[in-house]
Formats: C-alpha cells, structure tokens, sequence
C-alpha cells in the first residue's frame, strides 16, 4: 500500500460518498477541494494498493483564522476557500481538519497511518517552515462511527460550538434537519423520521490528553 494525493479520477467517488452520510444544502464540490489544495495538495491524503483505493484521509490545512472560524461555526467547509488556506510560506500555524475519513481496506489501525500520513506532511512542511505549529486537530462528525472514532478513541470534544444539526432517515434515506427544541424533534418524530444522531464538531488542541498527539508533532 502506498500514500498518495487525491486523483481527478477520485473527487465523484468521495463526493458521492460524503453526501451519502451528510446530506448537506451546501455540499462541498470540486472547485472547493481544489481551493483547500491550492497551496498543500498532498494533505488529500488517499492510500492506495495499485489502483484500488484503500483508505482515506481528506485533511483541510487551515490557516489559524479559517481553522478558529470553522470550528467556531462561522464557517462551514464548503466555505473554506484560499483565503484560509493554509500557505507555508507565509503562516507559522496550521489548523488540521479532517473533512472525510474513510477505510476501505482491511487495515486494522487505519487511523493511526492516516495521522502518521498527516504527520509527515508536516515534516516535509517544516524542512523550510521550521517553526511551523499545528494550532489544532478537528472533525465534523456526523456518524455514530465518525463520533466514536473523534470522541471515544481520539478524545476529541465539542468546545465552544454546538452543532444543532440532526441526522434522520426516511425511506433509506438520510436528511438533516436543524432541531433547537423538543416540538421540533417531536414533529420529525411523527412524520415517521428515524431518528440516528446530531452532528458534531469535535477537536483538540496540542497538550490536551489525545492519540492525535502520540501521532502528530504538534511542534
């Protein structure tokens, strides 16, 4: 298996495949992705036996204001353009967000060589950046598996944002809605939507207790 960018030939395939699972109004698109990659593509992180895709980890590197605003919710990732795009020659921090992470293959601890694959970016970042540090690691969950991953292993948690998005399921398929009180989850409730969990934005920062840390230099 080897560690390689994100393909044109990818981008349907993962595009299809987050929107399954978060089926936003605001979908992340093409042009989008190209603007998170403007100056980092290698943080498009696809692994890779042959041709066959065995795993994903699709990080937005962020400068400090773009990630803060994001996991802050004042902006959302299809937002995220070149203005917040993290760019080596000019920033000392970078924020680390993972927009879609996914294992294909059988590898047991994908999680570990997706963060060991994000820590080498920085390292090859840091060969002319040298006193380049990660400000942040973050995710928008919006899975029970996603949550279990961020909350339970990584020990990723909400601060100051809560997410009041609510994934439901009606006939096979998957809608969000924003639920803010009881009536309006009653309501759902009774037009026969199921309902499965709310999306989450979880982080850590450097120094809190987390595996991301025992995997990322965060300096």
């Amino acid at each position: 298996m080897i560690i390689d960018r994100l393909r044109n030939s990818d981008y349907a395939w993962l595009l299809e495949n987050d929107f399954k699972i978060y089926p936003t109004d605001t979908p992340v698109t093409k042009k989008i992705i190209n603007n998170w990659y403007i100056n980092n593509p290698e943080f498009g992180i696809v692994f890779r036996d042959g041709n066959k895709i065995e795993g994903m980890n699709i990080t937005i590197p962020l400068n400090r204001n773009g990630w803060e605003k994001l996991v802050a919710g004042e902006l959302l990732e299809s937002d995220c353009d070149d203005r917040y795009a993290f760019n080596n020659q000019r920033d000392r921090e970078i924020g680390l967000h993972i927009y879609h992470i996914r294992r294909t293959g059988d590898s047991k601890d994908f999680y570990k060589e997706s963060l060991g694959a994000i820590n080498q970016n920085l390292c090859k970042l840091r060969k002319n950046n040298n006193g380049l540090t990660v400000v942040g690691f973050s995710a928008l969950c919006c899975t029970k598996m996603g949550i279990g991953l961020f909350y339970n292993k990584l020990n990723c948690r909400e601060r100051a944002h809560i997410n009041t998005e609510h994934i439901f399921k009606k006939n096979e398929k998957l809608k969000i809605f924003e639920i803010k009180t009881q009536e309006e989850m009653n309501e759902k409730l009774q037009n026969d939507y199921v309902y499965l969990n709310r999306c989450k934005m979880l982080l850590t920062y450097p120094k809190k207790p987390s595996l991301v840390w025992s995997h990322i230099k965060a300096d």
